[in-house]
């Protein structure tokens, strides 16, 4: 089989070479693997110590105001990219044309989401009971174009495989809008500190992407470029609005039946789990996606790298995700107070709803990267249907924000049937090697949590206790994992290896585990 990956002539000139190796591919898939990796680490280390601190000098008042905005944002966002910046990922030859036609059309949908929230401003405040809520959307919304701008050049960082730029612009704008931040929060700034520290984000990251990518734009929309981007994307924007309407759906109904307080503590608990589900299965997913495209013609490779993804990345989740769960009353109280206990519960309740993301990230890229667009609308209409269900049936089973946020983990265990389901026929990916490659990292990740709550009996302040349990859990699942002689293990060892030149990794042939060697 020839190894080689052919590149269109047009994106020859664009790109500035003619021909992938397979072999090119799966190093630069590593070496950017490792870049997003640490950029995603350090960003979320920094914002979850931030998160921390300022958790520590505001109120889950003040928390809950800025968590109804980003509600709104989190919309808003879907619309302006509209499906058109993965369409660009994944289309072979895109020039610098298509890049261009994308950035004017979210520019001018961004302006048009800004004014519609400037003027129903007032109207979600009203319904919030919160009149703070006009100025703060009125002012975040200001960041909406700066961030039509990031999603074109995230999509050409992406799609190039250049992903160490990531790492530089998030690290210099996750540090600025922490220092703004906490510096306005102990100045008596109140929510007006999350506002400043969201805006400089995104404003600060945005530029310096901009500054060091030279896309080469054309400043011109071109009608046949919108509309074959349009073709591929508006499938994925209508999936992606679904899955955000999904996901925001029940923080919207607990911001407007109850307090703002109760979806602080439903966001906060969210925030941990969710922060650490998706920096690895996020890092991974953005270099899978680029690297499943140009292979999305070799149904054997789709199918290999797809394994390897699953298999590494639940070993990895898995263990922090139940680690979590176990420590999760001392993590509140000792790192957020007392303040925030009603949080735990939440907390644990993600931990599990999270901890399978990457199952649902790794089967979903593959067909995106198809070019299956279609079968991912269709998938996504049948879950979201039958989550809307789930949330319509737990809202009158107990109307109750705890009783609520149960539903998320029936509506994990229904995306699992869902987004597992087509890489069968597609790639020959059928549910029992699915199990066959994450059941053994689960099982030893439950082992571990188990061992890992019973150390927490121990009588000995909290502080004390957390530390002894975070070290515990991990050196029991290396334990068990050199014990069952857990091949993810071997895997990621031999990738530090042969990175670092102390050699390099033979990789071993299944056909049960998905470890062959195209992976």
């Amino acid at each position: 089989m020839d190894s080689r990956v052919k590149v269109p002539e047009s994106a020859r000139n664009y790109y500035g070479v003619g021909v992938f190796t397979v072999n090119s591919i799966k190093k630069a898939a590593v070496v950017n693997t490792v870049w997003k990796f640490s950029e995603r680490v350090i960003a979320q280390v920094i914002t979850l110590l931030v998160s921390v601190i300022l958790a520590r000098l505001l109120s889950p008042e003040e928390f809950g105001i800025v968590s109804i905005v980003v509600i709104f944002f989190n919309f808003a966002n879907v619309i302006i990219s509209g499906g058109l910046n993965t369409a660009l990922i994944q289309k072979k030859d895109a020039d610098a044309e298509d890049y261009s036609t994308v950035l004017h059309v979210s520019v001018i949908a961004s302006a048009a989401v800004y004014a519609v929230l400037f003027f129903a401003a007032p109207l979600i405040a009203g319904a919030y009971g919160q009149e703070m809520l006009t100025p703060v959307i009125r002012v975040m919304s200001l960041s909406l174009p700066v961030y039509a701008v990031k999603s074109v050049y995230c999509a050409y960082i992406s799609a190039n495989l250049q992903f160490r730029k990531f790492f530089f612009a998030t690290l210099i704008g996750t540090l600025a809008s922490a220092a703004v931040g906490i510096g306005m929060a102990l100045n008596g700034f109140g929510a007006w500190s999350l506002v400043a520290q969201q805006v400089t984000n995104t404003v600060i990251d945005t530029l310096i992407l901009v500054i060091i990518t030279r896309i080469g734009l054309v400043f011109r929309i071109s009608v046949k470029k919108l509309e074959s981007l349009f073709s591929y994307g508006w499938k994925v924007f209508v999936s992606s609005l679904l899955t955000t309407a999904y996901s925001e759906a029940v923080p919207l109904f607990i911001g407007i039946r109850f307090t703002s307080s109760d979806l602080s503590f439903y966001t906060k608990g969210k925030l941990f789990p969710s922060t650490v589900s998706n920096t690895t299965t996020s890092t991974l997913s953005a270099v899978l996606f680029p690297v499943l495209s140009r292979f999305q013609d070799d149904r054997e490779k789709l199918l290999s790298a797809t394994r390897r993804f699953i298999s590494v990345t639940s070993y990895v989740v898995f263990p922090i995700m139940l680690g979590f769960f176990a420590i999760a009353d001392n993590f509140v109280i000792v790192l957020l107070t007392d303040k925030w206990a009603d949080a735990i519960y939440y907390l644990r309740i993600f931990c599990i709803a999270s901890m399978f993301d990457m199952i649902h990230s790794g089967n979903c890229e593959t067909i995106k990267a198809m070019g299956r667009s279609d079968i991912f609308l269709i998938m996504e209409i049948i879950k979201k249907s039958t989550y809307f269900a789930v949330i319509a049936a737990f809202l009158f089973l107990g109307n109750t924000p705890q009783t609520l946020a149960v539903a998320a983990i029936v509506c994990t265990g229904i995306a699992l049937m869902v987004n597992s389901f087509p890489n069968r026929k597609l790639i020959g990916y059928s549910l029992k090697q699915q199990a066959a490659d994450i059941v053994p990292n689960l099982l030893i990740s439950i082992l571990m949590c188990a061992c890992v709550m019973c150390i927490g009996l121990i009588p000995l302040g909290r502080t004390a206790l957390l530390a002894i349990q975070v070290v515990s859990g991990a050196l029991i699942y290396l334990a068990l994992s050199l014990a069952t002689k857990n091949r993810n293990l071997k895997y990621l060892i031999g990738v530090i290896r042969e990175k670092s030149g102390a050699g390099g990794m033979k990789e071993e042939s299944s056909g049960e585990t998905g470890n062959g060697d195209d992976e």
